[in-house]
């Protein structure tokens, strides 16, 4: 019989049905995965040693690339911990079941950093997509994910939904796996709506001149590099 913890970590990716009920709570929609058969993927430093969930300062925006080599994902610690299982609407109306946050205090959140509404994303360049926890200036949010491109507002604590500006859908967020013993941290998946190929189409010319002709659509295979907003980007676009 599985332990606490391999429970917890199936329930947060599989919203089990058995295990929702014994909570007596409503049945929710099951994940929507947005890429079939993603990588998994072990969250490292710039030094190539696996990132603790404990070492990530809390409110700081983390950057990797997933699932693919050209694909940006924000990785936040949160002040508390999320919500588990909250079901979400995605693109079109559907729902699905957001797993919500990990680590040791359920606080670690990741989402990806391409604007659902016009495919902003954050580059070694020009960052837009960012976490804060301030107030914005913008929007008048506190606690959000901020695409100051053209000012969408989304809640890292339940499933990036929209909160305010264009976009109509969520962020598709990571699935993460955490490891109690070691605090470790593997992308598992990506859950929520999927806007690779649009990204690929729009950005085609930019990405090929940074990742190379065919290795913008290069699946990530066996790490992801994570590294701070200050460290990833020249530019931080705030809002």
């Amino acid at each position: 019989m599985p332990d606490a913890t391999d429970r917890r970590q199936f329930v947060k990716l599989c919203g089990a049905t058995a295990v929702l009920a014994a909570a007596n709570a409503s049945k929710l929609s099951a994940p929507v995965w947005a890429i079939e058969n993603a990588p998994r993927a072990r969250l490292v430093g710039k030094n190539g040693e696996p990132i603790k969930a404990a070492d990530l300062k809390v409110h700081e925006n983390h950057v990797f690339h997933y699932p693919y080599a050209s694909t940006p994902c924000l990785l936040i610690r949160l002040d508390e911990a999320t919500p588990l299982n909250i079901e979400v609407e995605g693109r079109g109306g559907a729902t699905y079941s957001w797993p919500g946050g990990v680590g040791r205090d359920g606080a670690v959140v990741s989402y990806s950093a391409i604007c659902a509404h016009a495919f902003t994303y954050d580059s070694r360049e020009t960052s837009f997509m960012n976490y804060a926890k301030a107030r914005s200036r913008l929007t008048g949010h506190g606690r959000v994910i901020t695409c100051c491109a053209h000012g969408s507002v989304y809640d890292p604590a339940g499933g990036a939904r929209v909160l305010a500006g264009p976009a109509k859908f969520p962020l598709a967020a990571v699935a993460l796996e955490h490891d109690q013993a070691s605090d470790g941290l593997t992308a598992v998946g990506m859950v929520g709506s999927e806007l690779f190929k649009e990204f690929f189409k729009t950005y085609k010319k930019d990405l090929r001149k940074e990742f190379g002709r065919r290795g913008y659509r290069k699946l990530i295979s066996d790490k992801a590099v994570v590294m701070t907003m200050k460290d990833f980007t020249e530019d931080i676009i705030s809002c």
